[in-house]
Order: C-alpha cells, then sequence, then structure tokens
C-alpha cells in the first residue's frame, strides 16, 4: 500500500509508539529443531523436470512499464517520490537500468531500499490498544520499481510451469474473492441439488504474512528449481529491514525484521502464496484459499453427518500439523464451522447428535451464519443476514453523506454514490444469485435510495424517471448484467480460473444446421432437476448468455459487450 501522508493521525498522549513499533515487528514461530527437519525435508525433494528460474536483464522498455505501473506518490525513507523520477525519467533510464541491472547479477538488494516507514491507521475511533491500529508500510519508490521487474518475470515462471494451486484465488490476475465465493457457493448448491449437506469450515491464521520463516522460504524457492542466484538475491531481499513508525516528523526508534515478507511489498503476496502452496497436500476435502483464509469442505447425505465431521476433524488435524512445521499459527478460536443444506435435509442428519468439530484440542461449535470473504453464508443458504449486512452498510455510509446531501452539485452525488454506495450493493453479488423476490425487492429499495440521494427526493417520489436519467438499470437486470460481465470474462480471459471455465461448455454444431460464424457462441445448459441449482450462477449465467443477440454475444472485448449488454437492457 501507498500513503503519501500520515492522515494527521491523532494518537493517545500515553501511546509508546517504540512499543507500537515493536507490536508491528515481525516474528518467527519455529523453534530450532522443527525448522532443521523442515529445511531437511524441503532439500530432499527431487528436483522439478522444468527449467530452472533465472533473472534475465531488464530493458529499459521494461523498467519504464515498471515505473509507470506504480500509481502511488507516496515518499519512503529515500525521500524520493514517482512525481520526482517522472519528469526526468528518459534521462535517468539508462542509470537506473544499469543499478537495477547490477541487482540481480550480482545477487544483491540494495540496503537503502529496505528501510520501512509505517503509518499506523486507527481501526476504529479512539483506539485502546496495539491491536486497533492497521500498519500501513511505506517502501522506496525505487524498491518498488525492482520488485515489480522481478515479480514479472516470477510470476510468468510460476504461471508457465503450472507451480500455484488452481484452487488459490488471492493476487492473481482474473481471480478474485468473488470468482472463490462464486465456486464454493456452486459447490454448495450442487451438493444441495442432490440432497446432500455440506460442512464449511472457515480457517484463521493469526499474522501470516509477518511470520513467515526466511529460511524456510528460500527452501521453498528452492525445491521449485529457482537457481541458486536467484535464491541469493532473494535472500538479500528479505534480510536486513528494519522499521520505524512515521507520525508526521515523529519517528520511532528502528526495528529490525526478522520475520516475514515485507509489509507493502510487490513481490510479498505472491511469495506469500508460494509459501502456503503446499497446504493443499495435508488436505483431503474440498477447499479453497485466498491469499492466507483457507475454507474446507465437504458434501455428506444427511444419514452420514458423522462421516463427514470425521473428515473434516482429520483434514483440521493435518493442517495443524502443517501450520506448526512452516511456523504459521491458526487460531482455533476464529475457526468456524457451518453445516449447510435445506431445512429438510438438515432435520434429518440428526446434528445434535453428531460428534463435535475439534481444533487444536478445542471444540468448534457449529454456527447458524458464517461470514466468508466478505459475504454471510447461512446454514439454509438463504442469504437473509447478508441482506440485512449489506442494508447496514448501506446506510451506515449514507448517514454521513446525507449530512451534506444539499450543499453537493448532483455530478458530486452521482460520483459519491457511485464510488461508496453502489460497491456495497454490487460486492460478490454474483454468489448469491439465488434470493425470493421480497429480497430482491428490498436491494432495489437501497439503489432507490441511491437516487434518491443524488436528486434530492423526498422517502416516496417516484425513481424510475431519474434511474433512466442516470441510465441505471433497476436492479434485477443490474446483477444480471454483472452475471454476464464475469462469465465474459471467464469465458474469453485466459487469465480468469479454471475452476469457473470448467464449469462453462459451447455447443457444437455440425455445419449443416448452423453457420461457421455463428459457431461456438451457444452455451451448453447443464443438467440440473431442482431449484437449488437453476438459480445458481452457472445455469443463469448460461441461461442469460444464450438469450443474448449473437451480435451481443460475438463482442471482441469485454468493454464492447459490458456496454452492449447495459444498451439491451435499457431497452428491454
Amino acid at each position: 500500500m501507498g500513503v503519501g501522508k500520515s492522515r494527521n493521525i491523532v494518537l493517545s498522549k500515553d501511546l509508546n509508539i517504540d512499543l507500537l513499533n515493536h507490536h508491528f515487528s515481525s516474528s518467527s514461530n519455529l523453534n530450532g529443531a522443527t525448522k532443521l527437519n523442515t529445511l531437511n525435508f524441503l532439500s530432499s525433494l527431487p528436483t522439478p523436470d522444468h527449467s530452472s528460474f533465472v533473472l534475465n536483464q531488464f530493458s529499459a522498455c521494461d523498467v519504464k512499464k515498471s515505473i509507470l505501473s506504480i500509481t502511488s506518490n507516496a515518499i519512503g525513507s529515500d525521500c524520493i517520490s514517482r512525481n520526482m523520477i517522472l519528469p526526468v525519467l528518459d534521462i535517468i533510464i539508462p542509470i537506473l537500468c544499469h543499478i537495477l541491472n547490477s541487482s540481480i547479477s550480482c545477487g544483491v538488494f540494495p540496503s537503502t531500499w529496505k528501510d520501512a516507514h509505517i503509518i499506523p491507521l486507527p481501526k476504529k475511533p479512539n483506539p485502546t490498544s496495539f491491536s486497533e491500529y492497521r500498519p500501513i508500510s511505506i517502501l522506496p519508490f525505487l524498491s518498488k520499481v525492482l520488485e515489480r521487474l522481478v515479480y514479472n518475470q516470477l510470476s510468468a515462471f510460476l504461471r508457465n510451469n503450472s507451480l500455484l494451486n488452481p484452487l488459490q484465488s488471492g493476487f492473481r490476475p482474473g481471480h478474485s474473492t468473488v470468482t472463490a465465493l462464486v465456486n464454493i457457493t456452486e459447490d454448495i448448491r450442487s451438493a444441495m441439488e442432490y440432497g446432500k449437506l455440506t460442512i464449511l469450515s472457515l480457517l484463521d491464521f493469526s499474522n501470516a504474512f509477518n511470520s513467515i520463516d526466511f529460511e524456510i522460504l528460500l527452501g521453498i524457492l528452492g525445491s521449485l528449481n529457482i537457481s541458486p542466484t536467484v535464491i541469493g538475491w532473494f535472500q538479500s531481499y528479505l534480510s536486513g529491514r528494519r522499521q520505524c513508525i512515521r507520525i508526521d516528523d515523529t519517528f520511532s526508534s528502528w526495528c529490525d525484521t526478522i520475520a516475514g515478507v515485507p509489509q507493502g511489498g510487490v513481490l510479498s503476496p505472491l511469495l506469500f502464496s508460494i509459501f502456503i502452496n503446499s497446504i493443499a497436500t495435508k488436505i483431503t476435502s474440498s477447499y479453497h484459499l485466498y491469499a492466507d483464509d483457507l475454507q474446507i469442505y465437504t458434501h455428506v447425505s444427511p444419514s452420514e453427518l458423522h462421516v463427514a465431521i470425521t473428515t473434516i476433524n482429520s483434514d483440521l488435524e493435518q493442517i495443524s500439523d502443517w501450520a506448526k512445521t512452516y511456523g504459521l499459527k491458526i487460531n482455533p478460536l476464529k475457526t468456524q464451522v457451518i453445516v449447510i443444506g435445506s431445512s429438510n435435509m438438515i432435520g434429518k442428519s440428526n446434528l445434535s447428535q453428531a460428534p463435535q468439530v475439534v481444533f487444536d484440542g478445542n471444540f468448534i461449535p457449529l454456527s447458524e451464519k458464517v461470514k466468508d470473504l466478505g459475504i454471510y453464508i447461512d446454514s439454509n443458504l438463504s442469504w437473509g443476514p447478508q441482506i440485512q449486512e449489506v442494508s447496514r452498510k448501506l446506510f451506515a455510509a449514507a448517514r454521513s453523506l446525507n449530512r451534506l446531501r444539499n450543499f453537493l452539485p448532483t455530478a458530486t452525488k452521482i460520483a459519491l454514490a457511485q464510488s461508496l454506495l453502489l460497491p456495497i450493493l454490487d460486492y460478490a453479488d454474483v454468489s448469491y444469485l439465488d434470493l425470493t423476490e421480497k429480497q430482491l425487492d428490498k436491494l432495489e429499495r437501497l439503489q432507490n435510495f441511491c437516487i434518491r440521494f443524488i436528486f434530492g427526493l423526498r422517502k416516496y417520489d417516484h425513481v424510475s424517471c431519474f434511474r433512466n436519467k442516470l441510465k441505471w438499470l433497476p436492479i434485477r437486470l443490474r446483477r444480471n448484467a454483472h452475471i454476464l460481465s464475469l462469465l465474459y470474462n471467464v469465458l474469453f480471459n485466459p487469465s480468469y480460473p479454471s475452476y469457473l471455465k470448467d464449469r462453462f461448455e459451447f455447443l457444437h454444431y455440425s455445419h449443416s444446421k448452423v453457420l461457421r460464424s455463428s459457431e461456438n457462441f451457444t452455451l451448453k445448459m447443464p443438467a440440473h432437476n431442482t431449484k437449488f441449482l437453476d438459480r445458481s450462477f452457472t445455469i443463469q449465467a448460461v441461461r442469460l448468455w444464450n438469450a443474448l443477440p449473437l451480435s451481443v454475444r460475438r463482442a471482441q472485448s469485454l468493454s464492447v459487450f459490458q456496454k452492449l449488454v447495459h444498451n439491451h437492457y435499457l431497452n428491454l
């Protein structure tokens, strides 16, 4: 993250920023014996078949693209910002190329680029403990330029050799919390289609990014056949780092960073994904990863619930052992478990007599609802808690805006509604499509509230003409457009996850039935028999896609497709 200023943070007079800096600093959870065993295991792994990864020299074009890709103008410990570099970029490019290429040739990351300024942002008003501050790390600008260049080559190597888990959705192009949620909820609906329950467990890693042991990470990189020179560069990149708290012109003392990937680093998310990659080998249930958020789940008939819980318990034990081996901690008190199915299925399961879920010696109670990647999932997949949360968050966000509604021009209110209010309505809406008409009406009223805010309308004023003026779609059509946008990317964008691509198949006609120009633009409808799948993302996406005019389906880019879909729905 980049933050240019400290936002005039007001801290308690009793707050010791040196102690706060120590609280933010990282630490390894591994003891010597466990660490040695893990390193020995990693070194014993067979060399992969693919060629070794080496860093190629950066061209002037590469360096320029890297600089332009970084949009933050935050000033780090080197006192250099993006805005200082851009006016003289063409002049200094040869010098920058020499410095950056020397770094990878010599296997040394410049020590002056390892210092981080930490800006503590309160998570809530009047924080009373260190845990109520969020650390925002500001790294030197040129360090991020070098990281971006290395990231581009390393990520291409991982992608070309299929080294990252396909069910890891964190920090990957085309992957997101939304694609992860769609995959998980589709699996749950498929189970309900066949009369099965789903047991879903959500695991919470504690301070995972800051707990990574440097030597273990380097050992994992070596197991991927990354060359010794590059390993040496990463060792230099990770070691010798330090951080201090910065608030306006006040600085804490420096604190050494002895573990963890660098906060705010471009490479850090990718390195974490590499580090946690092997956890999947310990899981027998279905699972999904989003960075350090792990969901494991299994499907079972109601009469065999005890079997599923036994499986989940076994997986939890294996995951706990893996975490201890690699120096990560999972908080059992924040681990959640929920049984999901229709009321009829849950009634048949004799839930009260089921064995308990156990993790690290702690009994995990069954929840009626859980929050997974930002949405609430309840035991019947009714989405009632999720709709309530959307309503609560939207009204909370609108409360402060309403005080200004009479003082702002309409254009400003439109921008505020589109940037602060509508994203609350839209987030992950494609993952909970099986809503009742009553729930959809409530979402429509929430969108109407946004329209009333923009135009200063009273509670019972009609909004249809004003919605048309904004060229907004009614909520049902708006959600349909979101389904189709995601589907278009899944079908045609190679970066989008295979776990969604594999759910769709184009029909292949013989030439006697259809012209070549229209081949492959009709999707095959998957078999489904109940309402559970009928209202799933997959079925609704196929239905909506096939109903579009062929000219819309044949759009050559996402932006053109979205515009055509929007106009198509506006004209219905």
